[in-house]
């Protein structure tokens, strides 16, 4: 599978920041920020099933009309399911700007996670959507071609 036959592909993504580290963008903040970014997203903050603390689970529609979830954790980062590589780069494009620069964010996807891949891979931020988005199918495609 090409990196272009994988961008097409929705499957779960996942951002994390570096282990024993958190993200300083806080549940509250988060949803706020997800709220005022796309009027028709809804959030509920509720307990963290995997940590102390509280995580935000959200849903939105795209400007393409994709329906998309999701949850927030600043200890454990961020999943997205359902979402092609670009709608993952579009809503990682949009939360790294809460983010210090220089503070890496690692990323995996479900299929590779399957295939055993628990390496760290991490997305670049300094390009946009684009870069975003082709390092998120290439490596999809690489677990796909695996399969």
């Amino acid at each position: 599978m090409t990196p272009d036959e994988a961008a097409l592909v929705i499957t779960n993504y996942y951002f994390a920041p570096v282990e024993g580290e958190q993200w300083q963008v806080t549940p509250e903040r988060f949803a706020q920020e997800s709220e005022d970014r796309w009027p028709n997203c809804t959030t509920n903050l509720t307990a963290s099933e995997v940590s102390t603390g509280t995580e935000v689970e959200f849903a939105m529609t795209f400007s393409n009309g994709a329906e998309r979830h999701g949850a927030y954790n600043p200890r454990h980062g961020l999943s997205l399911y359902g979402y092609t590589a670009l709608d993952a780069a579009e809503f990682m494009s949009w939360f790294v700007t809460m983010l210090d620069p220089d503070v890496p964010v690692l990323f995996n996807n479900a299929e590779s996670i399957e295939d055993g891949d628990y390496d760290d891979h991490v997305l670049p931020r300094s390009m946009g959507v684009r870069p975003m988005a082709e390092t998120l199918a290439t490596h999809l495609a690489g677990a796909l071609l695996e399969e």
